[in-house]
This record gives structure tokens, C-alpha cells and sequence, in this order.
């Protein structure tokens, strides 16, 4: 007797052809000069044309279908919330995502010009304390999760809501880069996918220890100071590799309001954001309880001789 085939859901794999032929399209299409598609790209293309079955050209595992879907569902929520304001954006053409998701065949130019200039502070000279201080607070699953993170979303509004305030952010740190670096910091539904695209694309092509540094190379920490170097020297007149726990947990407080935090004008509230840095270390595991009580009794001293008493 003959064994009756399963019939696969193709599913996943038409969300895989529509997502391949929406890239082939942007990069042909819209960046002027035609780039040079990436291979794994131009070999589906020939692949297709030559057996035009869908199973051929590209293939997305179930579990990914949910994942994708889900993203996708929370994109169209977003978007029937802001479809008149979308409908202005999209007349406006010049800086529609199709036209700014171009930069991706740009990123490594950038990011090799970026690395060449003198400010750039490796990740090597960076204390792993200051590392673990910025993981705490905007992305403890950083190394765990891919470009983004539906669950880490969830899981902040969740503990928002329990705070009664915005303590978390759901944006991974390599969201937070790539708009950082090449986006604008408008809070627009196209900006957030070309943010989303961009971020997966640089996580393909760079390890995670790169996007780090990448992070703190671009990140703006208040009082006119971009990167690590040169916030380090604004605040305590240092090299980064000379901070200390409190300093570390200042600088990793300040991207979350860069203006709003700002030590020199607002010490209790930028005292506020480093204790709760503080204590997300010591909830993760980064530092023990008497670092903690240390930090706290030792507070944050400032270039201009202000300390920000912690207790």
C-alpha cells in the first residue's frame, strides 16, 4: 500500500519568497546606482528562475513562521493606530523606509570610518564592569537573543506597569546601535522597520561583541559627549578603562534621557536612574551585595568635584 504524502505548510515558506523579493526589489530598485546583491540573495534569484517552486527558493522553520507573524501582527497594530500620519510620511518619499533601508549595502563603509577615527574605544579597554552596568539596565539578554526581542518587550511593559513607570526599554541594544547610527530618533512606524530590518541585517554580519562596541562608540550620554571616551572624560576626566562601579552605572544610566539625567542639572534624578542601575546588577548576578553597599556608600564624584550621594 502506498504511504500518503504529508502535505507541508507552505506557509512560512511564502512569508520567506514575499520577504526575499521585497529586498531584491529595495536594492535594485532605489539606491540609484545598482549595488551588488549578496550572494546568498542573487543565488535564490537564479534558483527560482530556474524551478519556480516555492519549496526551491527558500525555507523558514515553523517555529520562525510564529515568530515572524508575531512581529508582523504587532506592525499592523502599530500601523492601523498611525495611518493617517503614515499616509503624510509616505507623500513625503524622500525618507521612506524603502528609500533609507538602502544604507544597509553602506553599514561597513561606515562602520570601518567610524573605527578609524580617534575617539573609538575598543571593547578591549572598556572594564567589564561598565559592560556589565549597560547590559543590566538596557538588555541583560543581550548575548542570548537575536536583533530583536518580542519576549524582552513583553517583559518590560510588564514590569513597567508593576513599577508604575517606564524603567525598561523592549528595544535590544542593537536596535538602540543602529538607530544610534543611522537612523533619526523619530518614533514613527516606518523608522521602527527600518530599525528592525537594519538591526537583523547588522547581526548577520557582525558578532555580538562588535555591535557592543558599536553601542558605546555611538551612544549620546548628555552634556554634548558621544561615546564612552570622550563621556568619561566629560563627567570624571578619565579613560574609560579607569571607571570605576559607580561611574560605570552613571554612564549606563544616561542613555535612557541623556538631557533629563544630566548630573550637573538634575543630580537627584540622574542619582535615581544609578541606583536602579546598581540594583539590576546586583539582580542579575554582575555584582554581590557588599559591591553593592560600596557603590552606594561611595556614591558618584564628578569632574567639577560634585558627588552624587546614592543612599
Amino acid at each position: 500500500m502506498r504511504k500518503k504524502k504529508t502535505k507541508k505548510n507552505r506557509i512560512p515558506k511564502i512569508i520567506g519568497l514575499t520577504l526575499l523579493f521585497v529586498l531584491l526589489f529595495i536594492g535594485w530598485n532605489l539606491t540609484g546606482k545598482q549595488p551588488e546583491i549578496p550572494k546568498p540573495l542573487s543565488q535564490a534569484a537564479e534558483d527560482f528562475k530556474k524551478d519556480p517552486k516555492i519549496n526551491n527558493v527558500i525555507d523558514i522553520t515553523d517555529s520562525q513562521a510564529k515568530t515572524v507573524a508575531e512581529k508582523a501582527g504587532n506592525l499592523v497594530g502599530s500601523a492601523a493606530k498611525t495611518t493617517d500620519r503614515l499616509g503624510k510620511q509616505v507623500q513625503k518619499g524622500a525618507d521612506s523606509a524603502l528609500v533609507r533601508v538602502s544604507t544597509v549595502w553602506h553599514v561597513e563603509e561606515t562602520v570601518n570610518a567610524l573605527r578609524n577615527s580617534p575617539g573609538w574605544c575598543s571593547l578591549q579597554k572598556i572594564p567589564d564592569h561598565t559592560r556589565k552596568a549597560l547590559l543590566a539596565i538596557e538588555d541583560h539578554d543581550f548575548y542570548k537573543h537575536g536583533a530583536l526581542d518580542i519576549g524582552g518587550i513583553a517583559r518590560a511593559a510588564f514590569a513597567n506597569l508593576k513599577a508604575g513607570e517606564v524603567q525598561q526599554g523592549g528595544s535590544t541594544l542593537t536596535q538602540q546601535m543602529v538607530k544610534n547610527m543611522f537612523l533619526s530618533s523619530e518614533q514613527t512606524f516606518t523608522r521602527k522597520a527600518e530599525e528592525a530590518i537594519l538591526a537583523t541585517w547588522i547581526e548577520q554580519k557582525y558578532s555580538k561583541d562588535e555591535v557592543l562596541e558599536m553601542y558605546f562608540n555611538s551612544t549620546y550620554f548628555g552634556a554634548g559627549a558621544y561615546g564612552i571616551r570622550d563621556a568619561a572624560k566629560k563627567y570624571f576626566g578619565k579613560d574609560p578603562a579607569l571607571l570605576n562601579i559607580p561611574e560605570s552605572a552613571m554612564l549606563a544610566a544616561m542613555p535612557y534621557a541623556p538631557s533629563a539625567l544630566n548630573p550637573y542639572e538634575n543630580p537627584s534624578g540622574c542619582a535615581k536612574r544609578v541606583r536602579l542601575v546598581l540594583k539590576e546588577m546586583l539582580k542579575y548576578g554582575y555584582i554581590g551585595n557588599t559591591e553593592l553597599a560600596d557603590a552606594l556608600a561611595k556614591g558618584v564624584t564628578l569632574k567639577n568635584g560634585r558627588t552624587l550621594l546614592l543612599e
